[in-house]
C-alpha cells in the first residue's frame, strides 16, 4: 500500500499571534519550521493539534485552502 504525503495546512498567511501560533494554519512556529522533516504520522499529529487550537481560539481558516 502506498501512503500519500500529508499536505501542509499552510494558508499562505504566516502571521503569528502572541502565542506564536500562525493565524492562518494554527501551527506553532516550531511546527512550521520542522514540517518538512516530519514523518507522515508526525504531520498528522500536527494537523490534529491545529484543529484543537482553532477550536480553542475560536477561529477559522483565513486563507485559501
Amino acid at each position: 500500500m502506498i501512503k500519500k504525503n500529508v499536505k501542509s495546512p499552510c494558508q499562505l498567511i504566516c502571521t503569528y499571534d502572541d502565542d506564536k501560533i500562525c493565524i492562518g494554519c494554527f501551527r506553532s512556529i516550531e511546527e512550521v519550521a520542522k514540517w518538512d522533516g516530519l514523518s507522515n504520522d508526525e504531520k498528522q499529529k500536527v494537523i490534529d493539534n491545529t484543529h484543537k487550537r482553532r477550536q480553542e481560539k475560536g477561529g477559522d481558516y483565513y486563507g485559501f485552502g
